[in-house]
């Protein structure tokens, strides 16, 4: 420690002084955590829709009400007036309902009665969306109708119809927020992105200014500097870390049922495999600006497509399913996640923590050999 503190020293004081690095380290991830906290959610409610009703009977009333008190569905034209592709053309609504004429009395003779959805396929995530939520309400009003029939003829069906009567229960995020799936991959996004932004400018500095040359004459060795450099930034992203932590299970109320001890100690382990790559960064480039790129397209891009943040692995092409082996942050988001809402042990997350003891070790001897061939 008598050589690795001195670099700690100031290393601290150059973040201290720097507003940049300041600002990266401190206002950035809060900014980020409440941007995508709010603004990235799968929840897709107020689905702007319209009905037209050329029917106009009691029972196409009812389907009617059925889809605007449903809440997936946002009512905002109600006509008899087939002017549908008007709207979808200009974006006014996602999803027309068309209830034809003879909808009711088709019901009362028992036979089929046909409705037509149509849905503005532009957004492929609300086009499947409001297909499955028509078909879900459709379904229950056909039962509906189907019972109340063949109760008129004495028929009394006690289970429901269809026969089989699904009772589904979900597990660990029961009222399925689609915030707490996102906030704690925030935390792996976040501590990626930052750590190996800044970790990343820490070398380059020192040969803009011209400093490095008195570490290469200094008796430091190459790993005693690495582990200098990195020390206060893990610091500070440990702390960044609990803060993020906290904000998210106060104030977007995301349950943590798993050991807070597990998750830090996780999350050390992280780091020191992020820190590793950006320091990697800094020995081969010149300039900050370069840098800064540099580990914004090595560490955000990789975490937020090929980590499982949103997208999920599985569906991917199986090259870059292959690559994605190499991303650190599918292995922190598979523990970090199952810490929060699933409330697992190391007895199910050691293959995950051991990728990343694997991964952060080979980062840092990388690292290492590539500063010392730098200082050469």
């Amino acid at each position: 420690m008598k050589n690795i503190k001195p670099i700690m020293k100031k290393e601290f004081i150059h973040i201290l002084r720097d507003p940049r690095t300041l600002a990266i380290t401190l206002f950035l991830p809060l900014f980020q955590l409440i941007m995508f906290g709010y603004a990235l959610s799968f929840d897709i409610n107020h689905i702007p829709a319209a009905v037209y009703d050329s029917d106009r009977t009691a029972a196409s009333r009812t389907l009617a009400d059925n889809f605007s008190s449903s809440g997936y569905f946002d009512i905002q034209i109600r006509s008899s007036k087939m002017d549908f592709a008007q709207k979808l053309d200009a974006g006014e609504i996602k999803v027309a309902i068309i209830i034809p004429k003879g909808f009711e009395k088709k019901l009362l003779v028992g036979d089929k009665a046909k409705v037509q959805v149509l849905v503005d396929g532009s957004d492929p995530n609300f086009a499947r969306v409001g297909v499955g939520y028509s078909s879900m309400i459709i379904n229950r009003f056909s039962s509906k109708v189907m019972s109340e029939s063949l109760y008129k003829k004495g028929i009394v069906i006690k289970q429901g119809i269809p026969p089989i009567n699904p009772n589904s229960r979900v597990w660990y995020n029961p009222e399925l927020r689609s915030v707490n799936y996102i906030v704690p991959g925030l935390i792996a996004l976040i501590m990626m992105t930052v750590t190996t932004i800044n970790i990343s400018v820490a070398l380059v500095r020192e040969k803009e200014r011209g400093t490095l040359e008195n570490i290469i004459i200094s008796p430091v060795r190459s790993w005693e500097l690495v582990i200098g450099k990195i020390i206060p930034y893990v610091i500070i992203a440990f702390l960044e870390a609990v803060l993020i932590t906290a904000i998210g299970t106060l104030w977007f109320n995301v349950p943590m049922n798993g050991s807070l001890l597990l998750l830090f100690f996780s999350l050390i382990i992280y780091l020191a495999g992020t820190l590793s790559i950006g320091l990697l960064i800094s020995a081969a480039t010149e300039s900050q600006q370069v840098a800064s790129l540099s580990s914004f397209l090595v560490s955000f891009l990789p975490a937020f497509l090929l980590s499982g943040f949103v997208f999920p692995i599985k569906s991917m092409p199986i090259v870059l399913q292959l690559i994605t082996y190499l991303v650190p942050a599918r292995y922190f988001l598979v523990i970090i996640r199952g810490i929060f809402l699933k409330g697992v042990g190391i007895d199910v997350l050691w293959p995950s923590l051991l990728a990343l003891i694997v991964f952060g070790a080979f980062m840092m001897l990388a690292a290492s050999l590539r500063l010392r061939r730098s200082l050469a």
